[in-house]
């Protein structure tokens, strides 16, 4: 599907761009198809749990107000490649997919990035494809999905030029070569990975992710915190009994829904079971401090409880979602902070934090931050050789976004050739091995254990030494384009 899904708009841009139609024609077509694709692709906002969102009717206004904003970047790529076409003299089928990379580029940076539904995820189901992820990230998937598109867009014999010329047969070739040599190249690199994974005799250690299924109406009411602190206690006792023993034992997401590690009858409890076990408890948590003035800060927290010894300085979310966790660019305008709409107001954290893990130190990834790929690079830098993503996507129901959400961490994995451990309240709960190969899962809202082994990091890849050079190429080039342009 995404193999084609940009040629219908291909041609239409073709024609814009034939017939000189003025500039806003272009912005109009890619707005129209933007708004369409991401307000059927965001569905599932307007069926947010009501226990998400403070004021229950928000969930529809944000849903038509988030396709309404995302439908600026088809738009802003459409213009621009039509721009330059007609200006610099090259072709759409190199104008557009360099404007398009750029724009998806953009959509996913700053305080309202959201790289949600850009084209290289489409993919995440393909162990073979996705390889290409370890030389150039996400971004390069997404390259390579333009790149396929507009082959099959010059091969078909529609559009400008000979109906069957040497120029489609050339771009029928291409859009073969295309699809096989990820293909073929990707097969090898999986039985490399394979091979090496056979030979290492390092050990990797079984990790225990711990789906506690509690429902939100539960989890936020504050009247049943033993229930659910018992629920997680039963479920981990079980796991460190079982066979083999885990090294490491994973609670989702602010797991039992309250400030864990300052309310002390409950941190006992669970420290008691790590010491009882000899299992490590890692867990995410709401958590607090105070600055030198005594202002109180709040946090999106996760951290670890050892078998002998007090928890370690927890970790704090680094990219909050906005509008839901934080209200944005408060750095800037500090009245942001002011508005109320029912959002949690956590404070950002500022780094990565190392945690020892059954086969060496891991990091953690708090729900949305597995779908920012520098995230998970800035932590594999700093020495992690295995990422654990801890989520509670109770939030969407059982729609189509638990599936989205989770095929972008797997990405994280093939990006940096680490394993990846997703332990998620009520689901998607994965395995993944460094290649991104998901090799256990749980089903969907029902409490269970998921015990394995994710396998054995790999060798270091050029995306997590070089980053995300294929987008910083697309500027490049789009830039050349523009100096073109002026100089016309």
């Amino acid at each position: 599907m995404a193999c084609g899904a940009f040629v219908p708009l291909l041609t239409l841009l073709e024609r814009q761009a034939a017939e000189a139609k003025p500039r806003w024609t272009a912005w109009r077509t890619g707005y129209l198809f933007g708004f369409v694709f991401f307000l059927v692709g965001t569905h599932w906002i307007a069926r947010l749990s009501n226990v998400a969102i403070t004021v229950p009717w928000l969930k529809y206004p944000a849903w038509l107000a988030a396709s309404a904003y995302l439908a600026i970047y088809p738009a802003l790529a459409c213009a621009l490649a039509v721009g330059l076409a007609r200006r610099s003299g090259f072709s759409l089928a190199v104008t557009f997919p360099a404007a398009m990379l750029t724009v998806e580029v953009l959509r996913a940076s700053g305080e309202l990035g959201f790289p949600w539904f850009q084209p290289g995820y489409a993919l995440h189901g393909f162990p073979r494809l996705i390889q290409l992820a370890s030389l150039g990230g996400v971004t390069l998937l997404t390259a390579w999905v333009l790149l396929v598109n507009v082959l099959l867009w010059r091969a078909l014999p529609f559009g400008a030029g000979p109906r069957f010329g040497p120029a489609r047969r050339l771009a029928a070739a291409g859009f073969l070569a295309a699809l096989a040599l990820p293909w073929v190249w990707g097969g090898k690199a999986l039985h490399a990975a394979d091979a090496m994974a056979a030979q290492s005799k390092a050990a990797h250690g079984t990790v225990a992710l711990v789906q506690g299924n509690i429902p939100g109406e539960i989890k936020w009411s504050g009247k049943h915190e033993p229930e659910i602190l018992h629920t997680f206690l039963t479920l981990s006792a079980q796991a460190a009994s079982g066979t083999p023993h885990p090294g490491l034992i994973v609670w989702p997401e602010t797991a039992t829904g309250t400030y864990l590690r300052r309310q002390v009858d409950q941190a006992i409890e669970v420290a008691r079971l790590a010491a009882t076990t000899g299992v490590p408890i890692f867990t995410g948590f709401a958590d607090y401090s105070y600055d030198s003035v005594g202002t109180p800060h709040y946090w999106n927290a996760a951290g670890l409880f050892p078998p002998g010894g007090v928890p370690d300085k927890p970790y704090a979310k680094r990219h909050l979602v906005p509008f839901g966790e934080r209200m944005p660019f408060q750095s800037w305008l500090p009245a942001m902070g002011k508005i109320e709409l029912g959002q949690a107001e956590w404070t950002p954290g500022d780094k990565p934090v190392l945690f020892p893990g059954p086969a060496g130190p891991f990091s953690c990834l708090v729900c949305f931050e597995a779908i920012f790929p520098d995230l998970a690079r800035e932590d594999v830098q700093h020495g992690a050789r295995m990422l654990v993503n801890i989520t509670n996507d109770e939030w969407f129901g059982n729609s189509v976004a638990l599936s989205q959400h989770a095929g972008m961490a797997v990405l994280r994995a093939v990006e940096n050739h680490v394993p990846l451990a997703r332990c998620a309240n009520t689901g998607l709960t994965l395995l993944v091995d460094a290649s991104g190969r998901v090799r256990a899962r749980l089903p969907v809202f029902q409490a269970g254990v998921l015990a394995g082994d994710p396998g054995p990091p790999g060798l270091p890849t050029p995306y997590t030494r070089w980053g995300d050079w294929p987008g910083v190429l697309s500027f490049v080039l789009v830039f050349l384009l523009l100096l073109r342009r002026w100089r016309a």
